[in-house]
């Protein structure tokens, strides 16, 4: 993750719409995720997972274990119901299924940030598996 980036981005000023951050005048708190990040309530978890691939360097995804969803933006946007996945496969759909075996997630849903809610078997369908 390019931190500097993000970092002098967020420092900048919001004059068209500005938010609560840069309202408040405090800097954004920039907190890099090597691998995993885990954050709970003590009722609800979400994990965090670098996923490497070449759409962009610094792209997680988030797991909700408990729900059994998966949650990323980018990798994957399944087509609309009843069309077929585009062939070939996209290679950041390679890219992330690759990444869910090595994290061995046991995730049912997917919701793609871009996309409609979906599930691991249309997923597997679109990686031509």
């Amino acid at each position: 993750m390019n931190k500097p980036y993000y970092e002098k981005t967020f420092a900048m000023p919001r004059t068209l719409n500005p938010d609560k951050l840069s309202q408040s005048k405090k800097r954004a708190l920039i907190e890099a995720v090597p691998e995993k990040r885990v954050l709970t309530d003590g009722t609800h978890t979400i994990e965090l997972y670098h996923v490497p691939n070449n759409h962009n360097e610094g792209m997680l995804i988030a797991y909700l274990p408990k729900e059994k969803i998966l949650v990323e933006a980018d990798l994957f946007t399944p087509p609309a119901v009843g069309t077929p996945p585009p062939g070939p496969p996209s290679p950041y759909t390679l890219s992330l299924v690759e990444n869910l075996d090595r994290l061995k997630l046991n995730y049912e849903k997917i919701l793609p940030l871009h996309g409609r809610l979906t599930n691991k078997e249309e997923l597997m369908k679109a990686a031509g598996k």
